[in-house]
């Protein structure tokens, strides 16, 4: 699961179940078997979810796993920012393209301003979605 974008779309499955069994008991297995995937792929996106501040969980006999704010409150850019961590950047610009080129020279600047558009409209797209209203919408269907 070393895809980023595979990453974010579990990580926002992770906190979609973990809203829509708030009242129930979540384990990291549990979560493995909803995504259909590796216990320690998704203890990996846990740990990521856990530092951003979107997870809690507790150890021992009856761990659990619930989050750590209000479904409403964490919207999707928060989700994002977890999962893209190191490289928030959905397109990079390759800057060292040959100097002598007339298409190479001038690459990276046509790029730039292009790719700071395009992040600029992930973001505010991201941003205008909660976990909540997925849950709410999407998988109970409730108005």
């Amino acid at each position: 699961m070393a895809n980023r974008s595979q990453q974010f779309s579990v990580a926002v499955h992770i906190l979609c179940f973990l809203e829509f069994n708030k009242e129930g008991r979540t384990t990291s297995e549990l979560l493995a078997m909803s995504v259909n995937a590796n216990p320690a792929a998704i203890r990996r996106i846990m740990r990521r979810l856990t530092k951003a501040g979107l997870i809690a969980s507790t150890l021992g006999t009856n761990a659990a796993i619930r989050l750590a704010k209000e479904a409403t409150h964490i919207t999707l850019l928060d989700v994002y920012r977890a999962t893209m961590e190191d490289n928030p950047e959905a397109f990079v610009v390759h800057k060292h393209t040959n100097p002598a080129c007339p298409v190479g020279s001038k690459m990276p600047f046509l790029l730039e301003g292009v790719y700071t558009k395009v992040q600029s409209t992930i973001e505010n797209e991201l941003s205008g979605v909660t976990i909540y209203s997925l849950v709410k919408d999407g998988i109970i269907g409730v108005d």
